[in-house]
């Protein structure tokens, strides 16, 4: 709930968070990097490799965040964004799920909709609705 009412307030203050996609790189103990999902550190797929973006002792994160959009995982996963921004009404409080929910419930970055976001961003919007909504009549 304080997640709502932060973005709640933050919207009507008019400071709503239009920014691209956090790329969040991670850093593995020997150099290497994924970026989108911590989770995706250690795994490989036949489709998209083992998700390494590079190493920091080859190459600085600033290059390899310039590069992400070759990356065909990254470049699902914000085809997949412009997708629910574009069709799903509770894009704006969700902001798109997250990576690797995408990838570890649907084995692709393209995927409109997870888990995760029906369960935690979507039911808490429909159920605060639900709550605030006078019984019977229009909210």
């Amino acid at each position: 709930m304080d997640r709502l009412a932060d973005y709640l307030a933050a919207t009507r203050a008019g400071h709503v968070d239009h920014a691209p996609y956090e790329p969040i790189p991670t850093v593995s103990w020997d150099g290497q990097v994924v970026l989108l999902s911590p989770e995706l550190l250690g795994i490989t797929e036949p489709r998209y490799g083992d998700f390494i973006a590079g190493n920091v002792l080859h190459q600085p994160i600033t290059a390899m965040l310039a590069g992400a959009g070759d990356l065909d995982y990254v470049a699902e996963f914000v085809t997949a964004l412009n997708d629910c921004a574009d069709h799903c009404a509770f894009y704006d409080f969700c902001r798109g799920a997250q990576a690797g929910n995408r990838y570890f419930e649907h084995a692709s970055f393209i995927a409109r909709e997870t888990t995760y976001c029906r369960t935690t961003r979507q039911a808490l919007v429909r159920a605060a609705a639900d709550h605030l909504t006078p019984q019977g009549g229009a909210p």
